[in-house]
């Protein structure tokens, strides 16, 4: 699960638990709009009893001044939403409570995951900036042990020792199977193609979710999810075609591991949504026995391999890409947690809209970090990569503007005009 959280924060920053957005996604947004409801109430009462000639200041008879405090009270109400909604919440990061005003917890939430998701992004592309650095499965290993780590120090923290020795690992076997595949594709790819391209296609996985809803579980989608994947179609496209024009890293071999990697979040998602409703197990028992196991299986592909053993050797010369490579997994795993903590606090659009605008930082710090070809027509392919998220993640509230929805594809319109110029030209 935590993997899968991961796979939320990172796009370039981190792989696991996309199951844990989505459920409190879907609880904040109940929360909200079920407070949005209470407030619309209170306003339809107190304006409707405006109207009805509360004009003295004793209401002439019984039934008005039923309604007169019907309209108080639904007044009232509409006051304690609007307090709550402004009161700090309580969020934990690991254990520890943050505490001040809801701005103070807001701020410190996303510096967290700016700051760390940017620290982890960074020593990961750093490390394969190192000469003789290619063990793209190797760094998947520690990323996953540190996962296994955590698991197991917060579950031995709050003496869940049963949970640790209940854990059923047949029932995990498929999920940490394609968990180990996506991760180590994930991290492989980077030897490939360049950090933003990798970046841009792991935001793209709603375009395989999307399609696996419709070819396995028959499901339907509106004409606005319809319009969000193609605008992330169209924008993933024509930043991967300006990547092979003027980037001399470039392979089609590190496409097909990153559409592999994506492919396989869409299904880790789902597998782990049919564990946790089968076994009833928490999210750290899940943690720590998918993580567990998809580390045995990385470690036993290395070991056959033989690039457990290169690597080693290259640490040995290079001691600091051990500490890099300790540094970029923790840093993925706090990321993580102040992921959650954005979610229980503010809500899952939030979160989203948070991890998308450091998406944005790291492509232009990857860019200005590390020497690389520079195009401006990635400008418009990158937006609307961005466009696209943010409708796709509007249009699933069950209470949204359509003007917001409306000028995301407007902007979206301008993009793919401007993507597609060149190729307008020559016709």
């Amino acid at each position: 699960a935590g993997r899968a959280v991961g796979q939320g924060v990172r796009g370039g920053g981190g792989g696991g638990a996309a199951w844990i957005s989505r459920t409190k996604c879907r609880h904040g947004s109940s929360v909200r709009m079920r407070m949005h409801e209470a407030s619309e109430l209170a306003r339809v009462n107190v304006d409707s009893g405006a109207e009805t000639g509360w004009k003295a200041d004793s209401p002439s008879n019984g039934s008005d001044q039923m309604h007169h405090r019907q309209g108080k009270h639904e007044g009232k109400r509409y006051e304690d939403d609007a307090e709550a909604k402004n009161s700090p919440t309580r969020i934990t990061i690991l254990k520890w409570e943050l505490k001040g005003p809801r701005w103070l917890q807001f701020l410190l939430l996303v510096l967290g995951v700016f700051s760390l998701g940017v620290i982890h992004d960074f020593v990961q592309e750093l490390v394969f900036r190192y000469e003789g650095f290619d063990y793209g499965w190797f760094m998947t290993l520690w990323e996953l042990l540190i996962f296994v780590v955590a698991a197991w120090l917060q579950l031995w923290h709050e003496g869940r020792y049963n949970e640790i020795r209940s854990i059923d690992w047949k029932q995990y076997l498929s999920l940490t199977v394609v968990l180990a595949i996506t991760q180590g594709f994930g991290s492989i790819s980077l030897s490939y193609v360049n950090f933003p391209v990798k970046v841009v296609m792991k935001s793209s996985k709603l375009i395989p979710t999307m399609a696996l809803g419709i070819l396995i579980l028959k499901r339907t989608y509106t004409p606005m999810e319809y319009i969000s994947a193609f605008m992330l179609c169209t924008g993933v496209a024509s930043f991967t075609l300006v990547d092979s024009k003027v980037s001399p890293k470039f392979d089609p071999i590190g496409i097909l591991l990153l559409s592999g990697a994506v492919a396989g979040d869409a299904i880790t998602v789902n597998l782990q949504e049919r564990i946790l409703r089968q076994l009833q197990c928490s999210k750290e028992q899940m943690m720590l026995a998918s993580n567990l196991m998809a580390a045995v299986w990385v470690l036993m592909l290395i070991c056959v391999t033989g690039e457990m053993f290169k690597a080693i050797n290259l640490i040995q010369n290079k001691f600091e890409i051990g500490g890099l490579l300790l540094l970029q997994a923790l840093a993925q795993y706090l990321s993580v947690s102040f992921y959650l903590g954005l979610i229980q606090g503010f809500g899952g659009v939030v979160a989203i809209c948070v991890t998308s605008c450091r998406k944005v930082i790291t492509i232009v710090l990857s860019f200005v970090a590390f020497s690389k070809p520079f195009s401006f027509d990635y400008i418009p392919s990158g937006l609307l990569v961005l466009c696209g998220i943010m409708l796709s993640v509007i249009v699933k509230q069950p209470k949204y503007e359509l003007n917001h929805a409306w000028f995301l594809i407007a902007c979206g319109a301008v993009c793919t005009l401007l993507v597609v110029r060149p190729a307008l030209a020559h016709v």
